[in-house]
């Protein structure tokens, strides 16, 4: 009798990815995905202004979400509250300080399954000069195929509190809120032919699909 085939059979389940697929990686979809972020003015209301996604990837794996990650960078030169003069004020050194920072990036450590939909990333924070860890909470919205561009996409809403002073924002305490809510909704694209992503590190994470 041959044992040729269940040996091999037995060797090919034990090689590393035979038994789950790899993360599907997706770029971020820059028309369809959204920043938001909001503080309190004087105590009297809670403005919200828009940030925008400079460049960015994420891995979602479907059947095993602690194998998913994240890594984006956000334009800090684009927030808009609606009103050029506030703008500016708040992308001057007093607050944003995008002349020195003008980005800021996101990474994820791990991400944990929290319901059948819902989930935290637990991840890392670089913002004007700092490294702050940051908990993300978010919820799968839909992962399927996108009948216009016919490429898949997954969809996501996220939300996350951060204090400002954690960063080095101290100015205007008395009339700036020291809680920053972030809302975000996220399209990513999926993209077979994207370049292989990054870690923070520099070296490749083996991330591509």
């Amino acid at each position: 009798m041959c044992l040729c085939r269940p040996i091999l059979a037995a060797l090919a389940l034990a090689l590393p990815g035979a038994a789950a697929a790899a993360p599907e990686t997706y770029r971020f979809d820059p028309v369809h995905t959204q920043i938001w972020f909001s503080a309190a003015h004087q105590g009297f209301s809670h403005p919200l202004g828009r940030l925008r996604v400079k460049d960015g990837w994420f891995a979602f794996d479907a059947e095993d979400w602690s194998a998913s990650r994240v890594d984006v960078t956000i334009d800090l030169a684009s927030a808009d509250l609606g009103d050029e003069k506030w703008n500016r004020t708040v992308t001057s050194g007093q607050l944003l300080d995008v002349e020195r920072w003008p980005t800021a990036r996101y990474v994820s450590r791990s991400v944990e399954k929290k319901g059948e939909r819902d989930g935290v990333i637990h991840g890392e924070l670089q913002f004007r000069g700092e490294s702050r860890p940051v908990d993300v909470a978010f919820t799968l919205n839909r992962v399927a195929n996108d009948p216009y561009l016919f490429k898949r996409k997954a969809g996501f809403s996220a939300t996350a509190t951060l204090q400002r002073s954690a960063f080095g924002m101290k100015r205007y305490a008395e009339v700036v809120g020291e809680d920053v809510s972030l809302r975000f909704e996220i399209e990513g694209i999926r993209d077979g032919d994207a370049a292989k992503p990054t870690t923070a590190d520099g070296g490749k994470d083996g991330a591509e699909k």
